[in-house]
């Protein structure tokens, strides 16, 4: 078997779609969170491309092709330079590679990988804590009100969600911390709540590991499960010394794209749980480092609720490690109701491929069909998504 050709799918979409065609009539389906047009132009644009490296290649030699990418393909860029855009488009090619692998099997790719050890994982529902309805850049954003984020939590409930997050950012003043007790008591104390402060409120002038201390332990009183990438992605120490000084599960790790990056956070513990993402560093890394995690005892709760191929990669390397508790799922608030980018996203979960992620009563239901368990895409339901993303 050799790959003919790799499509990009989209245009102004948040995700860029790939798409990998090979001389049996095998394809595999990939994506990266990162702007299609520029992905679309590392993989095919000129003599120098990404696709001159793996032309003709036999996509079964899944190792091979990695080291070829990084160490041949990505080494012209510089020494070998790591992260960013570069290895994006890497890990959409590689999710695809994996999901051709399966596929000649006629096998999904955790039987592949030795069988599976969970035949489901916990969902937790990914939302949105901002008030992003009068949002214009540069303005401050609120928290919507109390009585409403305790309405959306209750209403996953009633979906049958047992994990709820919501974006936070540095929201922690009184008012703020009686809105975290009113989500609290609305769910009751068996549901897991989480805060992510992520970017970029953790740029801002002055911020330290003590204002970190102080939040992490105002989420402490309400019995949240866990506080996601409140320092820099970068900073070890710093998460070292959070993570000592609080009782609460301290997390980060999606901006992180590479093995080595993610090894100082694991070998000195500096977290309870680690969050790589699979479309930003492909299943080859993303598999080394879940199970880098499983023997340090660290948790790994993947990033990235935003597309299925997405899911169903974390889902198909969970399914063979006991560190993998939750997996990140989209609500209808993490977008604006109504809004194009909400309606995209339900387009893609219910119609894009040609198979869907099952969720049943909280839980991710292990994927039984070949490579990663989708299918090929649904071509014209994605024209769809393209003049939806291009709108």
């Amino acid at each position: 078997m050799k790959l003919t050709s790799i499509k990009v799918l989209g245009h102004n979409l948040g995700t860029a779609f790939i798409r990998i065609e090979t001389d049996t009539g095998i394809t595999g389906v990939g994506a990266t969170s990162a702007p299609p047009p520029v992905i679309d132009a590392i993989i095919n644009s000129g003599s120098d491309s990404l696709w001159t490296f793996l032309e003709g290649e036999d996509p079964a030699h899944l190792n091979h092709l990695w080291r070829k990418m990084s160490l041949q393909w990505l080494a012209k860029r510089g020494r070998g330079g790591e992260g960013g855009l570069a290895i994006n488009a890497m890990a959409a090619v590689d999710l695809a590679l994996w999901d051709i692998w399966g596929k000649t099997y006629d096998r999904p790719i955790h039987t592949l990988l030795g069988g599976s050890l969970h035949s489901e994982i916990m969902a937790y529902a990914s939302s949105q804590g901002l008030d992003m309805r009068d949002y214009t850049f540069g303005k401050k954003i609120n928290l919507k009100p109390a009585e409403e984020l305790a309405r959306e939590a209750l209403d996953r409930v009633q979906e049958g969600f047992k994990a709820i997050k919501f974006g936070w950012g540095n929201h922690f003043r009184n008012e703020d911390e009686s809105t975290m007790a009113v989500i609290r008591e609305a769910v009751g104390p068996d549901i897991r709540l989480m805060l992510d402060f992520g970017c970029p409120v953790y740029h801002q002038p002055g911020w330290t590991v003590k204002d970190a201390v102080r939040c992490a332990k105002m989420m402490e009183k309400y019995d949240y499960y866990f506080f996601e990438e409140v320092l820099h992605p970068y900073n070890v120490e710093g998460f070292r010394a959070l993570t000592n000084q609080v009782n609460i599960k301290i997390a980060t790790g999606e901006s992180l794209t590479t093995v080595g990056e993610f090894e100082p956070f694991i070998r000195t513990r500096a977290v309870d749980i680690i969050q790589p993402d699979v479309q930003q560093m492909g299943f080859t890394q993303f598999l080394r480092v879940t199970r880098m995690a499983e023997d340090a005892n660290i948790l790994c709760i993947p990033h990235g609720p935003w597309s299925p191929i997405l899911i169903a990669a974390h889902l198909n390397a969970l399914a063979t490690v006991n560190n993998g508790v939750m997996i990140e799922y989209p609500s209808p608030e993490i977008s604006l109701a109504g809004s194009s980018r909400s309606e995209y996203l339900q387009i893609l979960f219910d119609h894009g491929f040609e198979n869907t992620i099952k969720l049943k009563n909280g839980f991710l239901q292990l994927p039984k069909s070949p490579g990663l368990g989708l299918g090929d895409y649904d071509l014209e339901v994605f024209d769809e998504l393209i003049t939806l993303g291009d709108n």
